[in-house]
């Protein structure tokens, strides 16, 4: 190794020897801008180019090694272009392992006759039956065999941008990792077992056998499970340090609520309200995860955690993903709650057409935003710039907007957030800040894999909800192709003549030229000729707050026998009587969407029945509608979900609050997972403020610990 002082992890390419301007713009491009940024560039893939193979062995269209002395050479042109060289490197005499090796648009360099060559590529025959192989990677031979980059060694395959070759970047790395001493410090004490961390990142990029490849990229993937799950403990570790206020319970109004329901609640929801009461009774601020799958009862026991709330004199605040769920536990909580005295008000940000009225004081009924964004507007009704709801021992159910500064609760002591996967870890801890350290209970129907727990959730404490509750009718589910809708149509209409109802779920609002599927609004229209004695409700996500209401109350109270809509009821919707669900084009929704949707129906005392209807183009797309048809366990689901589409389109860095993974994979690496969040609660337990280890302090920092602790939403 050169004794020259390695480069600091923030040195710029354009400073590394071999690195120009125009080079260093094209990496730029990819987002490597330093050396660091090099280091951990990770190869897509790897190619095996050490076992040379003779011609005479290899088969048509098979990717092989071949070594020979170039026996001609010749530039041909077509037109006025540049654009073949052929050389034939002979390795034996047999003219059967003479190979004809093509270059189209350049000529290599170095390449002549004579010359003693690497190539690598995909065999083909030409039209004189000769093999040949087109633009293949190329090594000149030479004494120096370690130092081959491209042949002869196990190469890596990189991401590229146009303008950037392999063979370019390849090289780079090559530099970057092989030839200049670099500096990779241990920021931890990393188990004895593992590969040091600078070997690694020289193995990962340029490994000498795929073993050694394996036990580099588990090194440096324990370093990124190390670091993330020191963050998920010292978010755990600074919620037990903080300091919950918790006055006396002055009423019976929970024991009240629980004796007026007209069924017996599961055991496991008695489990998980004792769980909530031990939360609630000393110590820091609740901090728990409600997992439960569709129809498992989590409302009833969120419905219970506020009433406690509100028996200690404190307000409970509900958060919903959309307007149409938040407008649905209102409903639900006005139902239950108004007649043991509890206010429930609404605040939303997106209803249009209502009066906002009782704005101050504690009589706030209807707290209604302007228009359809996400951003607070000028309220429509004379009042200060924040509506505080001053009145302890109340509920407000409400969307986003309970984020913004419009909303403020002067005694907020329970956050209940719902499907929290449609929320961020950063929106979470926003609300938190509406009050002093309030409880905050997490719910989601959306069952979460066991790595996705451990990084996303893993500074919450979880409760499960693994018992559907007494009387919940089996889903009977089949997939079936566009051809047989008219058989569905007819069963519809056999449901409808018995008193049940019925969802229709589509894609798309309105026809697009670039997506193939069927849209709500056109088929609404085709289906009112078709069912003329059928009345049909349409709902999706342009109609405004009011309309949406509308129809949604149309449909509880059966005016409505079939509601199409678009995956807008996809949460919260709950009318027992519906009892049909049709999906139309049903293999453009994941199946953990297709599950909440199916979780719509089956809600009654009747048989349901959800039909999927598709035109898979994969086998992979048979087999995902497939799993739908064989199980209606939400956790199956969830985990066959996570193995098709990955931690990112499921729940996405940005709702994680954590930053993405380059070296690890939350969907294979179970293990390592466990052995670093292990190691990590030990670490943290023994030096909790990193004094001996500032390097691990910066990666945490980056890691998210810095965001979460400053976050405002203002």
């Amino acid at each position: 190794m050169p004794a020259a002082s390695p480069p600091p992890a923030s040195t710029p390419l354009s400073a590394i020897h071999g690195i120009g301007p125009k080079v260093a713009e094209l990496l730029g491009k990819l987002g490597l801008l330093t050396h660091d940024d090099l280091l951990h560039f990770v190869p897509r893939r790897y190619e095996d180019r050490r076992h040379l193979k003779p011609i005479s062995a290899a088969q048509e269209g098979q990717a092989i090694t071949v070594r020979g002395k170039i026996h001609h050479a010749k530039t041909v042109h077509w037109g006025s272009l540049r654009l073949e060289i052929t050389v034939a490197p002979q390795t034996l005499e047999n003219r059967d392992d003479i190979l004809i090796a093509r270059w189209y648009g350049f000529r290599p360099y170095g390449i002549k006759e004579g010359c003693d060559v690497f190539l690598y590529g995909k065999l083909t025959r030409d039209k004189k039956g000769r093999w040949v192989m087109g633009n293949p990677d190329y090594e000149i031979a030479h004494e120096d065999a370690e130092s081959y980059i491209h042949i002869d060694r196990i190469a890596p395959i990189y991401n590229l941008t146009e303008g950037l070759t392999q063979r370019v970047l390849r090289r780079i790395m090559f530099e970057a990792t092989q030839k200049i001493a670099f500096s990779a410090p241990e920021f931890y004490p990393a188990p004895a077992q593992m590969m040091p961390r600078q070997e690694a990142f020289r193995v990962i990029h340029f490994p000498e056998s795929f073993p050694a490849e394996e036990r580099a990229r588990q090194r440096l993937a324990y370093d990124e499970f190390f670091v993330l799950q020191c963050v998920v403990a010292q978010r755990r570790m600074n919620r037990v340090q903080l300091h919950r206020y918790r006055p006396a319970h002055t009423s019976d109004l929970s024991a009240r609520w629980l004796a007026s329901l007209p069924f017996t609640l599961t055991n496991a929801q008695q489990r998980v309200m004792r769980e909530i009461d031990a939360d609630l009774s000393h110590g820091p601020p609740m901090n728990r995860l409600l997992q439960g799958d569709v129809g498992a009862g989590k409302t009833f026991v969120a419905v219970y955690a506020m009433l406690r709330a509100v028996e200690a004199g404190e307000q409970a605040a509900l958060m919903a993903p959309t307007q149409i769920l938040a407008e649905q536990h209102a409903l639900n909580l006005r139902r239950w709650l108004e007649p043991l005295g509890i206010r429930v008000d609404l605040f939303t940000g997106n209803t249009k057409g209502k009066k906002a009225d009782r704005l101050q004081g504690g009589e706030l009924d209807l707290f209604t935003l302007k228009g359809g964004s996400t951003e607070p507007s000028v309220l429509r009704t004379a009042g200060p710039a924040t509506a505080t709801l001053k009145t302890a021992g109340s509920v407000v159910v409400g969307t986003h907007a309970l984020l913004y500064d419009r909303y403020a609760a002067d005694k907020l002591g329970l956050i209940v957030i719902d499907e929290q996967h449609k929320f961020g870890v950063l929106q979470r801890l926003a609300l938190s800040r509406k009050g002093e350290n309030p409880d905050i209970l997490v719910m989601t129907a959306t069952p979460i894999p066991r790595t996705l727990g451990m990084t996303v959730y893993g500074d919450l404490d979880v409760s499960l909800l693994d018992e559907l509750p007494p009387g919940r009718q089996p889903i009977l589910t089949k997939c079936r192709s566009a051809k047989e809708l008219d058989k569905f149509w007819a069963f519809l209409l056999k449901q409808i003549g018995e008193g049940r109802q019925a969802y229709v779920i589509y894609p798309l609002v309105e026809e697009s030229e670039k997506v193939d599927a069927k849209s709500v609004k056109a088929e609404f229209e085709r289906l009112k000729e078709l069912l003329p004695q059928v009345k049909l409700g349409l709902l999706h996500g342009q109609l405004d707050g009011a309309e949406k209401e509308r129809v949604m109350t149309a449909f509880r109270a059966g005016e409505i026998e079939v509601l199409l809509s678009t995956s807008v009821i996809e949460v919260g919707v709950d009318v027992p009587n519906a009892t049909v669900m049709l999906i139309e084009n049903a293999e453009r929704f994941g199946l953990a969407q297709l599950h909440q949707l199916r979780g719509r129906i089956g809600r009654g005392e009747h048989p349901s029945y959800c039909v999927l209807v598709g035109e898979p183009k994969s086998l992979e797309g048979w087999r995902r509608l497939k799993i739908m048809e064989e199980t209606t366990d939400g956790f199956r689901i969830a985990e066959e979900d996570f193995k098709i589409r990955g931690p990112g389109n499921i729940f996405g860095t940005e709702q994680s609050g954590l930053p993405p993974l380059r070296f690890a994979s939350l969907e294979t690496d179970y293990e390592l997972l466990t052995l670093a969040r292990n190691d990590a609660a030990r670490f943290l337990k023994e030096d909790p403020t990193l004094a001996r280890w500032p390097g691990l302090r910066e990666k945490m920092e980056a890691g998210g610990v810095a965001a979460v602790s400053l976050v405002t939403v203002s």
